[in-house]
């Protein structure tokens, strides 16, 4: 396994950031992206190497074609190959349709659309030198039951689970495995949840208790969901959604 490559879209922080560091410590070489803090994704960078394992940092900003090339140029160059393409850039805010802007819209939608489709576009050639590597993409049940106030991150969404199921049947000639992790809400530091006003531990302490499993999802959660993904001993899951949500996404009625 030393030899295999991962990039993590989105890993300075939360989720990606855990993703990363796992991947890291199970002897993956580690690609490390930020869009603007340099300095948190070096720290990831040093998590990595201080547990024994390899790891680069590079600036990428999903949304931009320019950009995404130049990041899979370098990956070409250093290493030659990639092993695991983990889609996971993204941000969320309050939506509801009368007040969402049209920049907003783009904001959080681009990253699960286009987003999604120019970091496979460019790690595609990379990813089929192996003839049998992973595309994973983070998404979130709100693809198959919207918020109407989170429209936008739910309509995102739902472009992503079709994504999956596209590349799954399209990639799958070329020994690339396509497959969804959907968590349900995270706790990270993330500005979204200082919109919403989670702030609190009484405020996660309550969502937790709406939860089945009586706790919210941690970025460690979702990271061993991926992991177990990548080395499934049968390399035949393809095409799949995994909810890291505690059973949160099934919708259920009052008896």
């Amino acid at each position: 396994m030393k030899d295999k490559v991962a990039i993590v879209t989105g890993s300075s922080q939360g989720i990606g950031a855990g993703i990363a560091k796992l991947l890291g410590e199970k002897s993956y070489t580690v690609v490390v992206t930020y869009h603007s803090n340099k300095e948190k994704a070096d720290n990831v960078v040093k998590h990595i190497v201080s547990k024994g394992g390899d790891a680069i940092s590079i600036e990428l900003d999903v949304m931009s074609e320019k950009s995404v090339k130049a990041c899979f140029d370098i990956v070409e160059k250093q290493f030659g190959k990639l092993d695991v393409l983990v889609n996971n850039a993204g941000t969320d805010g309050l939506t509801p349709i009368e007040d969402t802007t049209y920049e907003k819209w783009r904001k959080i939608v681009g990253p699960k659309i286009e987003g999604n489709f120019l970091c496979t576009k460019y790690a595609l050639p990379l990813l089929k030198k192996n003839k049998k590597s992973d595309l994973i993409v983070i998404m979130s049940s709100l693809g198959d039951s919207p918020d109407v106030k989170d429209i936008a991150y739910s309509v995102g969404t739902a472009g992503a689970v079709g994504f999956v199921k596209a590349m799954a049947v399209a990639l799958a000639k070329y020994g690339v495995r396509t497959n969804g992790v959907g968590p349900t809400a995270v706790r990270t530091s993330l500005g979204y949840y200082e919109e919403s006003g989670l702030t609190s531990d009484e405020d996660w302490k309550e969502i937790a208790k709406s939860n089945p499993l009586g706790r919210v999802a941690t970025p460690e959660d979702v990271a061993q969901t991926v992991l177990a993904i990548v080395e499934n001993p049968t390399q035949f899951w393809n095409g799949n959604f995994i909810y890291v949500t505690g059973g949160d996404h099934i919708p259920t009625t009052d008896a």
